[in-house]
């Protein structure tokens, strides 16, 4: 028994560390996950992140149990994982390897497709291995439908889906920069960043991106002249993504090499898009 699946990065338009509620968008950057299981009985699961076997592979082995746990299952089982987004920079690289990995374990049992249940079980395996504080359900519904998702984190509710569109550019800069996750800081700004909110709820999502941007780098200390510098150059709207290091900028393509230009001094930069799909089995 096999299954494959893949799921998307996303880019942040509001985080939710602040005030509990979030917003992101699909990125064209996604995780692949391979699957097999075996019934034997005897419920060891192996994994191995192939791109990079010095990342621990608890994540996708807790994705794989708690969803065999769920149909009361002790098969054993291998996952393996390769990505095409950067990790730690803020892209949601673990909700979108959670929602590949419980993809491709409901393809291997060839199971109904549940699409909430399918978050749900991603979201309690990033909980359980504590790497999210919010439960990332806007990173995760952008990861797993594509497209705009508005969220609200805390009731795991979707408020509002829209598209992103497609014939615009991502530019992705990932900085020489430390992650720094000081949530006391970030919960400082939650007035500010409802204003942000608001803006996202009214469809201005690229004024709320920039807000939000500009509000979590001042209270992280990244800095803010990475997003002037984006516009400046003829970006649409740029801001931080997640927590950081990494940046995001949105640019038409007239415009992608002069925005490209800009950010290329702050570290590397990956040119992708918009994605409307979402998370697939393949």
């Amino acid at each position: 028994m096999e299954g494959k699946a893949y799921a998307l990065a996303s880019g942040t338009i509001i985080n939710a560390i602040a005030t509990g509620k979030g917003s992101a968008f699909g990125l064209d950057l996604k995780v692949y996950a391979r699957v097999k299981l075996i019934d034997d009985g005897k419920n060891r699961i192996e994994g191995r992140v192939l791109d990079n076997p010095n990342i621990k592979p608890n994540l996708i082995i807790r994705c794989v149990k708690n969803t065999l746990d769920y149909f009361g299952l002790n098969y054993s089982a291998y996952v393996e994982t390769k990505t095409e987004i950067p990790i730690k920079s803020g892209l949601s690289s673990s909700s979108a390897t959670s929602n590949a990995v419980v993809l491709a374990t409901f393809d291997a049992l060839n199971e109904k497709i549940d699409d909430e249940l399918i978050l749900n079980l991603g979201i309690k395996s990033s909980f359980d291995e504590k790497l999210t504080v919010t439960g990332a359900y806007d990173d995760a519904t952008a990861s797993y439908y594509g497209g705009i998702t508005i969220t609200d984190n805390l009731g795991r509710k979707i408020l509002k889906r829209d598209k992103m569109r497609e014939d615009l550019n991502v530019l992705v800069l990932i900085p020489n920069l430390e992650k720094n996750v000081d949530v006391n800081r970030m919960r400082l700004i939650k007035d500010y960043i409802e204003i942000a909110f608001n803006e996202a709820i009214e469809g201005n999502y690229f004024k709320a991106l920039f807000l939000n941007g500009i509000l979590y780098a001042s209270a992280l200390n990244f800095p803010t002249n990475i997003a002037i510098d984006a516009l400046e150059a003829g970006a649409i709207t740029a801001g931080l993504s997640g927590t950081g290091p990494g940046y995001i900028a949105i640019a038409e393509d007239e415009d992608v090499e002069k925005v490209k230009n800009a950010l290329e001094k702050y570290g590397k930069v990956i040119l992708t898009k918009p994605n409307n799909e979402g998370a697939s089995i393949y």
